[in-house]
Parts: C-alpha cells; structure tokens; sequence
C-alpha cells in the first residue's frame, strides 16, 4: 500500500513539475529566444530523469510514444545532417550539398583563406545542432506526457496548466491591448500592437496555443453535457456546463482578437472536426452539427464583443492582398528548394541560409521561415522528414479515434476528443503560418497527443465503450 501511495504521489509530482513548464514556456515571447532554449532543455531532461525515478513500471501502449518517437526522430536527423561527412557520401546523398561546399572551398582558396569547408549535410550545422537539443527537449516533453497521462488526475493536472496557460496569455495581451502598448517584458518588440498577442511577438502564434486549449474546452463541454444527463437539479447542471461553455465563448473571441485570419479558419475547422467525431463515435450524426453551432455561437460572440477587431482583417481580405501574392510566390520557390535537396533537405532551422538561392531579386525582405510548417519541414528534412511526420500522423489519429470509440471512461475519451480538435486546428493553420517553430507551441502539441494516447482502451475482445459506459449515480450504464 506504501508503495502504491509513493507512486501515485511521484506520478503527481511529474505532472505538476511538466505542467508548470508547460505553463512557463509561452511566458519568455513564445521561448523563441536563446535562453529559453537552453532553459527548456535542461527542464526537459531533467524531468526524464525524475520520471525515471519516481514513476512506477507501467507498460504503455505504443502509440502513446509516437509524438516523442516523431520529434526525436527529426532532432535525430538533424544530428546527422549537422556531422561531418566524407565527400564522398555528401556527394551520394545531396549533390547539392557537395556541389556548395565545392564552390565555397574554392572561392576561399581564390581568396588566399583556408581550403578547409565542413562537408556536412546541413548549409549551417551549428544551427542545425542547436535546433536539434531544442527538439530533443520536445520529444523528451512527450515522452513525460506519455507517462503520466494514463491516469485521468495526472492528466487533468496538464491538460489545467495548458488552459491557465491560455488564460494567462489572454489576460496579458488584453491589458496590452487596452493600452495598444508595442512592449512586451519591458522590451519593444515589432509587430502589430492592434492584435491580442500575449507575450509572443507575433499575434499568430498566440493563436496556436489559444486553438489548443480551445480543443481542450470543447471536448470538457461535450463531457460535462454528457455528465449534466445524470443530474436532476438544473442548477447542478448548469454549474457542470457553464464552465466549459464560458471557457470556449472566451478563447474563441480571444483567437478573433489575435486577427489571425488562418487561426480563426483553423478554430472554425477544430469545432466541425470534434463535432463530427462525436457524432460518428455515438453513431447519431445529428451531432455533427454541434461543432457548427459551437462556431456560430463563437461569432456571434465575437460580433458582441466588436466585429472591427474580431472580424476586421478577415472581412477586408482580398485576393489581391500583397501579403497573400507574396505568400503564393514564397511556396512555389520552397517547391524548387526541395528539388535541390530532395532526400534530406537542406538541414533543419537552415530556411532562412537556403532560401536566398532561389529568391528572385523583386520578392523583398528576407525570409527566415517559409510562413508554412509543412513547406518548411520538406525544404529543410527533405522526403526523410516528411515521412516520418506523415506516418507518425497516421498513427496518432487512428490511435485518437480508438481512444475515442472505445476509451473506458468518458473522461478518457473526451482527451482523445481535445488531442483530435487539436490536431484538426493545426493541420489546418500550419498550411499559412509557422506557429510550430515556436517551442511553446510545439511543446503543447506533443503533449495533448501523448497525454490522449496514453489513455487506458480495453482489447478488441472486451466490450467496446459505446456498449459498457460508466456509472451514472444510480449504477446504471451512461
């Protein structure tokens, strides 16, 4: 019994210490800046190393180690792409690569430098090292969430930092807001002080994290509506849906505020997405069109509060913004950038040294980021990147839909909801921006989905969830 208890008290601790970095890492701009980095890092292994300790040997479905597996995975490549090589195998893996470094040996040895060029699979392997612990510290983020995530008070406990979180950040961008203040942290930063934006520097990027807790609030409301059907006093019912419904109301208007056209899009998308699953998880797909009502109710909110500041940038949109040409342009040249660099990319967090080779000379200013997760991953990880990103997203929503369909509880269930909505809104946002460049962001992503799948689902021979449910207060099945 003792050590059953001092298991359940580490599991705890684990959670509340990842919860609280999670919470953290919004805090210092989005921890886009170097010591940030390196303050994650040390916080995500040494986690690994508590968790190592402290939390019991439990055998965890292996789905739930596909986000860390993926992330790790890409900061393994990344390693690879930063060593040095023999020419020889450059020359056999990136033509490109060789054929570049060739050109610079020579242009240093014209100059009377030295002859010596780093033969490496990267065009700057310092940058690509350094992306790599960055994202060796995501993965480790999941793999923590993986662990502790199978217990639902575990779990509560990160899905609550992720939404205080949130709320954090909505609460800071609106005195700024008030203000229209061009600071953040004392430090005057650039961007558009008209947006709600927190403490990331870019609105856009708030947004992300803002659509995270939004899936979150969804999948709590359908749970506790869910949960309301047992209660015969209605004031007890609206103390379990109120909550939950207030959240959503809230954090939508927020991403509104953020004037993130693709995050409002992506929001919009994650309603229907969670909509439709629980109408295909209940097989009543009248359902489906709660997600609708849900982005209704979130407009209209939304038109309530101020249509000018929620809705001004996406009613002035036009197909001939300058914006949108550029962004059009940019995507076609990422497309002849990963023609040059097909297998292996041109290294990871090496966007902004590539692309000048293909920017013709009337796109102005410079492009750190492709303002496309999907088009950045394949210029900079190559086809090797890309299918592994492609089959470990695969498995995560074949995973989500079984924790879905047949999670032993509800509660259980309703995470794999959340992690679906949110894998939904960021699909769909990563198509027009680069929120998951951004630690913070990528960090929350990872660890919904390992959390969700971490849930406990029955063998295929026990009786699915939709047919044993849990207890009402009579002891009748839900």
């Amino acid at each position: 019994m003792t050590a059953a208890s001092d298991s359940r008290r580490g599991a705890l601790l684990v959670a509340v210490l990842l919860s609280a970095l999670l919470f953290w890492v919004p805090l210092p701009f989005g921890s886009v800046v170097v010591w940030s980095h390196a303050v994650l890092q040390c916080a995500a292994f040494l986690l690994v190393a508590i968790a190592a300790l402290v939390l019991p040997r439990e055998s965890l479905p292996r789905r739930a180690l596909v986000p860390a597996g993926a992330v790790a995975a890409i900061a393994g490549l990344a390693l690879l792409q930063s060593a040095r090589w023999p020419g020889g195998i450059v020359r056999a893996l990136s033509p490109e690569h060789a054929r570049l470094q060739e050109q610079a040996a020579a242009a240093l040895t014209a100059a009377g430098g030295p002859e010596a060029v780093a033969t490496a699979l990267s065009l700057a392997p310092d940058a690509s090292r350094s992306a790599a612990l960055t994202w060796l510290a995501v993965a480790a983020c999941a793999g923590v969430a993986a662990a502790v995530g199978r217990h639902r008070r575990e779990r509560r406990v990160l899905l609550a930092g992720l939404v205080g979180a949130a709320l954090l950040q909505v609460g800071l961008g609106t005195a700024a807001l008030a203000t229209r203040s061009a600071s953040i942290w004392g430090v005057t930063v650039a961007g558009d002080a008209s947006r709600l934006r927190g403490t990331f520097v870019n609105a856009d990027h708030l947004a992300y994290l803002l659509e995270a807790a939004l899936a979150i609030a969804f999948a709590w409301g359908w749970w506790a509506t869910g949960r309301a059907r047992w209660e015969e006093a209605p004031e007890r019912r609206i103390l379990l849906v109120a909550p939950p419904a207030l959240l959503w109301v809230t954090l939508f208007v927020a991403v509104a505020f953020t004037g993130s056209r693709a995050g409002l899009v992506a929001a919009l998308t994650a309603a229907l997405a969670q909509g439709l699953a629980v109408a295909a998880q209940r097989r009543r797909w009248r359902l489906g069109v709660s997600g609708l009502l849900a982005g209704a109710v979130g407009l209209g909110a939304v038109a309530a509060v101020s249509v000018q500041q929620g809705l001004g940038r996406w009613l002035a949109t036009s197909p001939y913004e300058l914006s949108w040409n550029d962004r059009t342009v940019v995507y076609a040249l990422c497309v002849q950038l990963w023609q040059r660099f097909p297998l292996l990319g041109s290294g990871l967090a090496t966007f902004r040294d590539a692309f000048p080779a293909v920017q013709p000379a009337d796109l102005a200013g410079s492009y750190w980021h492709a303002h496309n997760d999907w088009a950045e991953l394949v210029v900079t990880t190559g086809v090797a990147g890309l299918g592994v990103v492609a089959v470990a997203a695969v498995i995560t929503v074949r995973g989500l839909a079984t924790a879905l369909r047949a999670g032993r509880r509800s509660e259980d269930r309703a995470a794999a909801l959340a992690a679906l909505g949110v894998v939904a809104s960021v699909a769909v946002h990563s198509c027009l921006d680069f929120g998951l460049s951004m630690p913070a962001n990528a960090v929350t992503l990872v660890s919904i989905l390992a959390a969700a799948l971490a849930v406990p689902v029955p063998p295929p021979t026990a009786a699915p969830a939709g047919q044993v449910r849990d207890q009402g207060p009579a002891g009748s099945s839900a």
